[in-house]
């Protein structure tokens, strides 16, 4: 308890310590003949006697309790503005000390809402003071009239001076409010940001001028398992190798003056797997209110797979994997472009429908599947093996030295085929006919090489099935200026 007495009594012993100091410089100045034309005694008790009474009806009745009569109440106020004007008027000056009532409304707090009950109670004292000198119930060292005269001046100095003080104090006050207001709109504004930032699914994070970054959203937490500082001290190690000249190319670009950049690279996650991002900058190094670039990245990892598997879905037959008919015509364009001779082998499994009729489609998918394999054992990386359709495929082999070179792949072809093999339970040789185009790839149309190594198929068929046929001499007028061998002996 002892510790917390000055904290309590201390606002008490200063209000003491003025009252004993007044009491002892008026006390000379009324031996002097200067002030308290009355009894002294009377003087000392209603100071002390007043200062004692306030001291206890405005002290707390109880821990936390409000006072006993309330000072900021009509009575509270009333009673001190009753005891100034006492004190003021028992001195014998109180006409000339009445603007000492804007002293007592600046020690009583806010005057915003109560500077005009502070100026009337004022005015009624010291309207009372008058009527009293009036009626010669107090003394004063001025004269009657000089008394009256100065008396209403103060009175009206006194309200000037406290709507003054009032009016200051609530425009201080309505300032105070709304920069309060203000400061809690941007906090919650801030907090809301933050919200917002933290359950979204981009990341936001934003750098100066030579790339370190300030601020790192919170979801990158949850978006990329790194912690904000994890993320700082790795970003020099997220971009993935193969992707860093498309980041540095976006940062030459923003400082170039570009106003935003988006482009998609890779990204290390904290498990240490690389995601695809969308990645948006923007540069508002000239905003003050950002003063950096803020990048906005999304994990886009699925949307990128689900991409690449419809372009993968566009060129590639759906059964077998190889290259569908639009993938063909695409590599047939860029082959007729080239130079030297390019073969084409046009084929179909001899018998399948057959197996489709007798066994059923699910074994003719599978005798599909087996030809598919065997045609990539048989040519080289840089060959395009491509189903049509049903069981007619082709191989595009963009070089060959000559003519004996596709037909080497094209007897590899039949004889694997033809080698026995199960296929879904049931022992198989595949037979095949393969027409065989070879051109000179600066002079022929490739369509019309795909054409004309389709003829060539059906030729090896007239002749008998697990053949292959190249057009000879005879057969070069006619379907445009292909080059080949003579004719040559069915296999």
């Amino acid at each position: 308890m002892s510790r917390k007495w000055p904290g309590r009594r201390w606002p008490a012993l200063l209000g003491g310590l003025e009252v004993i100091c007044g009491l002892v410089c008026l006390t000379a100045l009324h031996e002097l003949g200067w002030a308290i034309p009355g009894a002294l005694w009377f003087f000392i008790a209603f100071l002390l006697g007043g200062a004692l009474f306030l001291q206890w009806a405005l002290r707390p009745s109880g821990e936390g309790q409000p006072d006993r009569i309330g000072r900021s109440g009509l009575l509270g106020t009333a009673l001190q503005v009753a005891y100034c004007g006492g004190v003021t008027y028992l001195t014998g000056w109180g006409p000339v000390l009445a603007i000492g009532f804007v002293q007592f409304a600046t020690v009583t707090g806010s005057l915003a809402r109560s500077w005009r009950l502070i100026a009337a109670l004022s005015v009624l004292a010291i309207a009372a003071g008058q009527a009293a000198l009036a009626a010669g119930l107090l003394e004063t060292y001025l004269a009657p009239g000089t008394a009256q005269a100065v008396g209403a001046v103060g009175a009206l100095c006194a309200v000037l001076a406290i709507r003054a003080l009032g009016t200051a104090d609530a425009a201080r006050d309505a300032a105070e409010n709304a920069l309060a207001l203000s400061e809690q709109a941007a906090r919650r504004s801030e907090e809301r940001y933050r919200t917002v930032l933290q359950d979204s699914q981009d990341v936001t994070v934003i750098t100066d001028a030579a790339g370190t970054a300030f601020f790192v959203s919170s979801a990158v937490e949850h978006v990329m398992g790194w912690s904000e500082q994890e993320y700082r001290d790795s970003r020099d190690h997220l971009v993935h190798p193969e992707d860093r000249p498309i980041a540095q190319a976006m940062a030459d670009a923003l400082k170039s003056g570009s106003a935003g950049e988006v482009v998609e690279l890779r990204l290390r996650h904290g498990d240490g797997a690389w995601h695809w991002h969308e990645v948006s900058a923007r540069n508002l190094l000239d905003n003050p209110a950002v003063a950096g670039i803020v990048f906005n990245h999304r994990d886009v990892t699925l949307r990128k797979q689900h991409q690449d598997q419809l372009v993968y879905e566009a060129a590639h037959d759906p059964l077998t994997g190889l290259a569908n008919r639009a993938a063909l015509r695409e590599v047939l364009a860029g082959w007729g472009a080239g130079s030297g001779l390019g073969a084409i082998l046009y084929l179909d499994l001899d018998g399948f429908k057959r197996v489709n009729d007798e066994l059923g489609h699910a074994v003719g998918d599978e005798l599909l599947l087996h030809a598919a394999r065997v045609l990539r054992d048989c040519v080289l990386g840089g060959d395009t093996v491509a189903r049509l359709g049903g069981d007619e495929f082709v191989v595009v082999l963009p070089e060959v030295r000559h003519p004996g070179d596709a037909v080497t792949v094209a007897q590899r072809i039949i004889d694997r085929l033809g080698e026995p093999e199960s296929v879904a339970g049931h022992p198989m040789s595949v037979r095949t006919s393969v027409g065989i185009a070879v051109c000179e790839l600066d002079r022929q149309n490739a369509e019309e090489a795909l054409r004309l190594a389709d003829a060539a198929m059906y030729e090896a068929k007239r002749a008998g099935t697990h053949s292959w046929y190249l057009p000879g001499e005879a057969d070069r007028e006619q379907h445009g200026g292909c080059r080949g061998a003579q004719p040559l002996p069915f296999s």
